[in-house]
């Protein structure tokens, strides 16, 4: 029996939606060579108030053997379950799996539905994470935090791959559930890889003000279970060409239309959570496979594999 779930919204003044000066946060370093550099912060120099209940929000699907999802999720969940248990007052894990639907890979559709789970199990501060990504000890109190308003932190700005792009806001990124809502989450239609991240930078942008910078830890390290260079990445995904989302530049130019009524709040209303089947994974952590909806757009048939 399929089950739709709806959630309340966090109360926000209209005026919020409107662009702001840039938020007070960490102005991470974008050259590797000055990550563990101490950087000026105009708060205490903190991650931020520690969470009651951390959620981290692992979108999933194996579909792809070359992927090799299933073992890396089997990796990931007794490593960051231990991690979570030994820095955080309490904690949820939800893996959110995409039904066997036919149609490509939608990160950001994965995370908002993964969102409402969490803030209906009494989470208070969400960390969106790839699965294939294990954290250190030393970040410890940056998974333990609830990110500061306005300032969601870029966890993942440690991670070599990425750490040269000022723009990049994937891998691993923790959110207030304010701030979250504010910026209406991630987008619904990136059907395929890349684009959903960079929309999610538009959208701060937009709502926090041009200035807008994350903030991010100033050490620490990441494990990539894929083990790939960003060069070898890219090399990759060339010979797969059909999981990419290949009209993210035609979405992009929609944002300043669409960004409001696409995530977690969309045209009819709020977005709903299909669960199809759930599955004890030990220790607070659990998998829940979900069916995705279309937007009812032009992009829906863009997203069939």
């Amino acid at each position: 029996m399929y089950k739709r779930q709806a959630f309340e919204f966090l109360a926000v003044d209209a005026a919020a939606l409107a662009p702001a000066p840039g938020a007070a946060c960490a102005r991470p370093s974008y050259r590797p060579r000055d990550r563990g550099a101490k950087r000026k912060r105009d708060d205490d120099g903190g991650p931020g108030p520690r969470a009651a209940r951390v959620a981290v929000v692992v979108p999933f699907r194996d579909a792809h053997v070359e992927q090799k999802r299933a073992a890396h999720l089997a990796t990931f969940v007794p490593h960051v379950t231990a991690f979570l248990a030994k820095h955080c007052a309490d904690y949820r894990v939800f893996v959110v799996e995409q039904s066997a639907d036919g149609r490509k890979f939608n990160r950001g559709q994965l995370l908002n539905c993964g969102y409402v789970l969490a803030k209906r199990a009494g989470c208070d501060a969400f960390v969106f994470h790839d699965v294939d990504l294990l954290p250190s000890d030393d970040l410890g109190p940056w998974y333990a935090a609830k990110p500061r308003a306005g300032a969601p932190c870029h966890v993942a700005r440690v991670w070599d791959r990425y750490s040269g792009n000022p723009d990049y806001f994937g891998g691993v990124a923790s959110w207030s559930a304010g701030d979250f809502e504010r910026i209406n989450g991630f987008p619904n239609n990136y059907w395929g890889w890349g684009g959903e991240d960079d929309e999610m930078m538009r959208r701060s942008k937009t709502v926090f003000g041009e200035g807008f910078t994350m903030a991010a830890p100033s050490a620490g390290s990441l494990e990539d279970l894929e083990d790939m260079g960003i060069a070898e990445k890219v090399e990759f995904l060339r010979g797969h060409k059909d999981w990419k989302c290949n009209v993210r530049w035609e979405l992009r130019d929609e944002h300043a239309a669409t960004w409001r009524s696409n995530g977690l709040r969309i045209a009819g209303g709020d977005l709903g959570v299909v669960e199809v089947a759930t599955a004890d994974l030990g220790d607070r952590a659990s998998k829940v496979t979900v069916d995705l909806a279309l937007a009812g757009d032009w992009t829906d048939k863009h997203a069939p594999e």
